[in-house]
């Protein structure tokens, strides 16, 4: 393979990179179709995973803050923690 040919090969990975047709590259390269087409499903594999998640939208669960406490139940009153802060105010 010449350098004329891996130019050629090397625009057509990048037009193909920028989802050109592969009949417009064809044609603009002048490679052989079947080259082409096995150039472009290498570059863009017909079931890739990203190909499987193209479509689908993003979900932002605005849920806030989490607090979770990973003390045992025995060390609160060490720690200086209160079950119901509220309660004790009443007593």
């Amino acid at each position: 393979m010449n350098k004329t040919d891996k130019a050629k090969l090397d625009v057509a990975r990048r037009m193909l990179k920028g989802k050109i047709e592969v009949d417009e590259v064809v044609l603009m390269t002048g490679l052989d179709k079947k080259v082409i087409e096995d150039l472009n499903e290498e570059i863009n594999p017909k079931n890739s995973d990203a190909a499987i998640l193209e479509n689908l939208d993003n979900v932002d669960l605005d849920i806030g803050q989490l607090l979770y406490d990973d003390l045992p139940a025995e060390d609160e009153e060490l720690e200086g923690f209160k079950a119901n802060p509220s309660q004790e105010d009443e007593d």
